[in-house]
């Protein structure tokens, strides 16, 4: 059986995390849970790995890894960009910026449940050729 490690990245402030992070990591559990069994069955086990970022590494906060692949890797057109995140300002009490996804065009602050499944059936398709 093949293993998909899906690792999300976050800012953690004594157990809180930001909304934009928060709504991102609800995704994953809902995006994890339409895709186990269809995955079971291709003989594939989704592995979840949280990781807490301290307020030093927020620049790496609201990120999702696909056995080491960055989401937006996974995705047509896509790129990973900085915004201002009202959330993370108010945790830490000052100015400062999260990554967000620059898709087509349009800005993403939280990563929804369909570019999770996008980048995971992209990633499935690298593995067949």
């Amino acid at each position: 059986m093949k293993n998909l490690l899906i690792e999300w990245k976050h800012f953690d402030k004594e157990g809180n995390t930001c909304k934009r992070c928060s709504s991102t990591g609800a995704s994953i559990q809902t995006a994890i849970g339409e895709l186990k069994k269809e995955l079971e069955k291709k003989g594939i086990s989704i592995l979840f790995k949280e990781t807490k970022l301290s307020e030093n590494e927020i620049k790496e906060s609201n990120s999702i890894l696909f056995n080491g692949i960055p989401v937006e890797d996974l995705l047509d057109d896509t790129k990973s960009v900085e915004t201002q995140c009202n959330s993370c300002c108010e945790m830490v009490g000052s100015s400062v910026n999260c990554r967000a996804l620059d898709c087509h065009g349009q800005i993403t602050e939280d990563i929804p449940v369909e570019f999770i499944k996008i980048a995971v059936n992209n990633l499935l398709r690298k593995w067949v050729q």
